[in-house]
């Protein structure tokens, strides 16, 4: 079972939505499952036997994801059950402000960060919800209880500004003037918060528009490159595959699924 549901309004500009894996019967065991760079973070929590990431490390009961900027494969089993609260960028900064740095392609354990009390309270509180929409209900609450416990940092709304100017087209001397901070600060404020310099990010949410367009067979996917030997170089790098080869092979069943998502949804799975 795949299935998307949006949250409140209020969460909005914070969360793309909540995505629910199922796969209680183990259709899936054993097979590889290869999720693509990713200019979000992921909050998950698990209601079932947790996947594997390669190399054997078992995913946490409740983690955090940070900006992706390569490929990753994991291995599911049976009793799979989880859900994938998919964070922007500005709701990494809202929810988790400061944590970029140290979750840029690595998997945290929220435990560590939050403690054990708070992260098994909320997988309890999911778990007995047990279906996707009760389980979004409590996701909500508990989103917006944090963001009622954690005052936002000074820098959110320029930050957030300064992301949506960079995702239009603007260089990043132009944002930073226009935030009246210098390019050097603008640098620092998406280290801190995402573990990204813009630019590095501007190239990440390029390729998640080439890979969304290959999935769903919509848009230009050579947009933003200067030409097609420039997206194909940066599909080698970043996934290890051209367009037109992922695209004779097809999309996985995630992919498949969850590309029949809004065109701004974020392309996860590949």
């Amino acid at each position: 079972m795949f299935h998307v549901i949006a949250p409140t309004a209020a969460l909005a500009p914070y969360v793309n939505g909540y995505w629910f894996v199922q796969d209680l019967e183990g259709v899936y065991e054993g097979k590889p499952i290869v999720t693509c760079p990713y200019p979000g973070a992921v909050l998950s929590v698990n209601f079932g036997r947790p996947n594997e990431m390669e190399g054997g490390i078992t995913v946490p009961g409740v983690s955090l994801l940070g900006l992706q900027t390569a490929s990753r494969r994991w291995r599911s089993w049976s009793d799979t059950y989880f859900v994938m609260a998919m964070l922007s960028c500005t709701g990494l900064a809202r929810l988790f402000p400061g944590i970029g740095s140290h979750c840029r392609d690595q998997l945290l354990d929220l435990a560590a960060y939050m403690g054990d009390r708070a992260t098994r309270t909320l997988s309890v509180d999911l778990s007995a919800a047990w279906t996707p929409r009760r389980i979004a209900t409590q996701l909500d609450a508990w989103l917006l209880r944090r963001m009622r416990d954690i005052r936002p940092v000074a820098e959110l709304p320029a930050f957030a500004a300064a992301h949506a100017s960079l995702s239009q087209g603007w260089q990043v001397q132009e944002v930073a003037s226009l935030a009246c901070i210098s390019r050097r600060q603008l640098n620092r404020w998406f280290e801190w918060h995402l573990g990204l310099s813009p630019k590095r990010l501007m190239d990440l949410e390029r390729l998640q528009s080439s890979i969304r367009a290959v999935q769903s067979g919509e848009g230009d996917a050579v947009s933003g490159y200067s030409d097609q030997a420039h997206q194909i170089r940066s599909w080698r790098r970043r996934l290890a595959c051209t367009p037109g080869s992922y695209a004779r092979s097809g999309p996985s069943a995630l992919a498949a699924h969850f590309c029949r998502l809004p065109a701004d949804g974020p392309a996860f799975y590949l």
